[in-house]
């Protein structure tokens, strides 16, 4: 599966990538990458990207159910 980025896009994905590990790193002292795949990253940007929500919110109720 290949993942294609517009270069207008490619700015949020780099952040998103960025606020997710931020978060990961806060709540759990580990990063993204050592709690899911980068598949399971671009699917959590899809879903992101379906919600109206800011991208922290997203992002700390995602990494929720791993900081438990």
């Amino acid at each position: 599966m290949t993942t294609q980025h517009t270069p207008q896009a490619e700015g949020s994905w780099t952040i998103f990538i960025e606020i997710l590990s931020d978060e990961f790193t806060a709540k759990t002292g580990f990063g993204v990458y050592a709690h899911i795949t980068p598949v399971d990253i671009d699917q959590a940007y899809h879903q992101f990207q379906l919600r109206n929500t800011p991208m922290r919110l997203f992002a700390r109720d995602y990494v929720r159910p791993y900081a438990a």
